[in-house]
Order: C-alpha cells, then sequence, then structure tokens
C-alpha cells in the first residue's frame, strides 16, 4: 500500500532541500573566491568570528557561507529529526533490510556515480595512482563517510547507522518503564560524545563518531517529541529561544565535520532544536492555509533523496573543472555556474529516477 504524504513534512523538505543545495552552491564560491583558486592563506579576508584550520593538503580548509542566512543552518539536524518522528521500532533483520534498500542502495548508486566522475578527473589530472585513486578514497570513506567525489552521502551512511542503533537502544513506547528517562539519557549522551569529539580535535577521529552521536540526538528528540510539536508549552520557548539565537548570533556547527564555524558550541544543539520545532510549525500553518504558496515546495519535497543525492557531484565537479583547467574569466560567475548545472540536470536526475525507479 502506498503510504500517504504528509503536506507540512513535503513542504519542510522541499524548503530545506533548496536551502542546502544553494548553501552548498554558494560555499564553493565562497571558497573559490578566497584561496582555492591560488592558495591564499589570508585568513583576515574570512568574516569576524569565522574559525578556520589547515587541512592535509596545506590549504585553508572549505568552509560554509556562515555569512549568508545562518538560521536555517539546522537542516542536517531536520532531516535527522525527521527521520525519527517517524520512526517505528522493527525486528532487527526486518529494519537492516528496509534500510538497505531505502538508504544503502543510494549509497550504493551514487557513490559509484561519483567515484566514475573522480576517476575523470584523476586521470585529466595525470594522477591517476594508486595512492589518488585507491588509498585516499578508502580512507575518506573511514574517516569521511563517503567516497569521493559525492560527499553529502556521509548522511545516508549516517543515518543507515542511526537508525540501527536506535532501534536496539530506544523504548519501544511512551507507556514503557523509564521512556522519558532513557530517551533523555540517549540524547544527552549524543550531545556529549559529539562535545567531547570536538574537543578532542574533530581531525583525530573518524567524523562519523561525532555526527553519528548527534544525528542520533537529534533523531531521539524527533521521536520522542513528536506527539508534542503543536503544544504550547513546547512551542513558546522553542521560539524565545530561536529568536534569541538569532539576534545574539546563531551557532554554526557543521554537522558532517562536528566543526565550529562560529558562535558557542554548547549552544549549537539547543539552538538547532528550537529552530526545528519552529520551522515544522510554521511549515504546518503554511501547509494548511496557504497552499498556493506551499504547493511547489512540497513537489520538490516529494524528490528530496533524488535530489539530495546526485546534487553533490554537480557543484564539485564545477569547482574542479575551473581550478584545474584554470578558467579564471569564469570564476567569478562560479555560483551561477553551479546553480545553472542544478537547473539543467537535477530535474533530469528526478526524471530518471522516477522512471527507473530508484
Amino acid at each position: 500500500m502506498k503510504k500517504e504524504r504528509i503536506p507540512y513534512i513535503d513542504l519542510g523538505a522541499g524548503i530545506m532541500i533548496l536551502w542546502m543545495i544553494i548553501f552548498h552552491a554558494l560555499g564553493q564560491a565562497y571558497c573559490m573566491e578566497l584561496y582555492d583558486l591560488w592558495d591564499v592563506m589570508d585568513l583576515s579576508l574570512l568574516p569576524e568570528g569565522t574559525h578556520a584550520y589547515i587541512n592535509a593538503e596545506g590549504r585553508v580548509a572549505p568552509l560554509s557561507a556562515v555569512v549568508v542566512f545562518p538560521y536555517l543552518h539546522f537542516f542536517m539536524p531536520w532531516f535527522f529529526y525527521k527521520s525519527g518522528q517517524f520512526f517505528k521500532k522493527r525486528e532487527k533483520g526486518s529494519l537492516l533490510h528496509k534500510d538497505s534498500n531505502k538508504l544503502l542502495r543510494q549509497f550504493v548508486i551514487w557513490s559509484v556515480i561519483g567515484y566514475m566522475v573522480f576517476l575523470c578527473f584523476c586521470y585529466a589530472e595525470g594522477n591517476f595512482t594508486f595512492r589518488q585513486v585507491i588509498y585516499r578514497v578508502a580512507r575518506c570513506l573511514f574517516l569521511e563517510g563517503y567516497i569521493m567525489l559525492n560527499v553529502p552521502l556521509w548522511f545516508l551512511l549516517t543515518l543507515f547507522g542511526v537508525r540501527q542503533v536506535a532501534n536496539i537502544v530506544l523504548p519501544k513506547k511512551e507507556g514503557d518503564k523509564f521512556y522519558w528517562l532513557r530517551c533523555l539519557t540517549i540524547i544527552l549522551l549524543g550531545y556529549t560524545i559529539s562535545y567531547f569529539a570536538f574537543r578532542l580535535d574533530h581531525r583525530l577521529l573518524p567524523q562519523w563518531i561525532a555526527n553519528g552521536a548527534s544525528g542520533l540526538a537529534f533523531f531521539t528528540m524527533g521521536y520522542c517529541l513528536q506527539k508534542y510539536e503543536t503544544k504550547w508549552w513546547l512551542i513558546l520557548p522553542c521560539v524565545f529561544a530561536y529568536i534569541a539565537s538569532c539576534i545574539w548570533g546563531f551557532p554554526i556547527v557543521g554537522m558532517k565535520d562536528n566543526f565550529l564555524h562560529s558562535g558557542i558550541y554548547l549552544l549549537n544543539m539547543p539552538a538547532c532544536f528550537a529552530g526545528i520545532v519552529v520551522f515544522n510549525v510554521i511549515c504546518r500553518y503554511v501547509a494548511r492555509y496557504l497552499r498556493v504558496l506551499s504547493l511547489p515546495f512540497e513537489y520538490i519535497g516529494k524528490y528530496a533523496m533524488i535530489i539530495y543525492v546526485s546534487h553533490g557531484i554537480l557543484y564539485t565537479s564545477v569547482g574542479k573543472i575551473l581550478t584545474n583547467y584554470e578558467l579564471t574569466t569564469l570564476m567569478p560567475y562560479t555560483l551561477w555556474l553551479i546553480l545553472g548545472s542544478y537547473i539543467i540536470f537535477l530535474p533530469l536526475f528526478c526524471y530518471l529516477s522516477k522512471k527507473i525507479h530508484i
């Protein structure tokens, strides 16, 4: 039986996936402008309060475009939270089979596509060596959770792991003994692990330790609070907390790499939770009373998964083409080239995925 879609969830997914792909395009263009082109390491060019570090290749590590509308920066926590909202405990084998078909299948398909594009770039660069195409790829998979060139796929692998762990540790229903204590313990444990991973130095640990821990925390929030999102006693504190975060500076932590871009690390998770609740409440009202405004985003939200798994190949490829071939006249237009590639290819990917039932 085909599941009935929930309008406000599709609306939220549509908004979040659009913001995410624009955010990644902005980040790529911003990095190109600052340092990717000439290996410039002038940190004074970065916005005030922005943290930076030097990566393994001796460059300033790519940073998020934190100066551009940071108030939806909880987009990745939102996807974990949303998954938790609709999670039901199953037999381990049943959940493993379901998630393998839904998550790992997409991970494998789009990892292979991304890897083939990566091999083409390696060959064109004259860097088709064992270290480049095997060792670095395996190391990246273990430490960062994706296979080059498709960076965003880390989310699928982490979400798969989070769901398997949640199936073991979460209480089955609200009436279970110590239900709220167990949920709160899982949230605090995830919060604590991600914080200590940050304090230890995020570059010394596999990234999936921190993003898996924080992902499980947000997943558990969605799981245990799904019935209470419309209660005034939850909405009001979240509204005040979210407004305060926006006024005094939204704390921004890259969920993939657990890196603090701006603000205070310990305030990131509470601020993201408050933002998620406020965002979901707004989406509920818009989907119910402003259908004309909601429908286009709902349509996009239905294809959020295929947009997510495919867009990474586009923005990384545009960046590589411009830098590898030193197309300096086009570099100022990086953002528009990436957005153009989205407009051309993302609808095509959605159409093909529907046709071949991916």
